[in-house]
């Protein structure tokens, strides 16, 4: 009787190991992931900002009309892995020139109206804006660099970038190796990215349409560089519960903060 109170003990036991080291393997694969997704983001941003800077070197060496600017530009697009759309803006920050002609309506438009000033550029040599709503009527992320042309103020190049660009490929990496998704939030709580189309652009702290839980997890998430939290949500149009784990990173670069999360169910 005594060995086999003990074989249960000794069974409980082996059950509570193996489980406790279930939930640590799946804490570490997703401390994987978010690893090597900063990582990978942080790879692709940091290539693409090294075109963007000898580009704005060439524009520098006085390829400064809409002819050679121009020229620089498409050099510049055939290069980047992200580019949707660019430009050259001059010292008044009047467009020059564009690449492709999708936006050549641009030309000659006044950029004043994003603070993308001289004094924006004090002490970078690449910028990183906030998720945009642009005069296009798409959603982008702008990487920029500004151009100087012996110590003096010339402008600068931007680049504008859809999310899916520059984490679609992440996204579907970390799907296949490890089954996570993932999503990218600015501090504020906007979401620059998410493997849902839908999501993205919408403020999870402010959108009335997102669940407390969420909501208390994603304030967790902005207030906090590195993290692990969970939360509950019930299925549009399904009676059924979802249990979600983040696990998030910090990215900086250009400027900016984004909180990069891989979502486990």
């Amino acid at each position: 009787m005594r060995l086999l109170h003990l074989l249960i003990i000794g069974l409980f036991i082996c059950t509570a190991v193996i489980s406790a080291g279930c939930v640590d393997t799946q804490e570490t694969s997703q401390k994987k992931a978010v690893s090597e997704a900063v990582s990978l983001t942080n790879h692709s941003l940091s290539e693409n900002a090294e075109y963007m800077i000898r580009a704005a070197g060439e524009i520098a060496s006085g390829k400064t009309d809409a002819d050679s600017s121009k020229q620089v530009l498409a050099d510049l697009y055939q290069k980047s892995t992200l580019a949707q759309t660019i430009l050259y803006a001059d010292e008044n920050m009047i467009v020059i020139s564009v690449y492709p002609d999708i936006i050549r309506s641009s030309v000659g438009s006044d950029q004043s109206s994003y603070g993308t000033d001289k004094s924006y550029y004090s002490g970078k040599t690449i910028a990183l804006t906030k998720y945009l709503h642009l005069d296009d009527g798409t959603n982008a992320s702008v990487l920029s660099a500004p151009v100087y042309a012996e110590g003096k103020w010339k402008g600068y190049i931007s680049m504008s970038f859809d999310s899916s660009k520059l984490f679609g490929g992440i996204e579907r990496h970390l799907f296949e190796k490890y089954g996570y998704h993932l999503c990218v939030l600015q501090t504020d709580g906007n979401q620059i990215y998410d493997y849902d189309l839908g999501e993205r652009g919408k403020n999870i702290l402010t959108d009335p349409s997102y669940p407390e839980d969420v909501k208390a997890a994603a304030l967790e998430v902005c207030l906090e560089k590195p993290g692990t939290t969970e939360y509950t949500y019930q299925k549009t149009g399904a009676n059924e519960s979802v249990h979600k784990t983040v696990v998030w990173d910090t990215l900086e670069f250009g400027g900016q903060i984004w909180r990069v999360l891989i979502l486990a169910e």
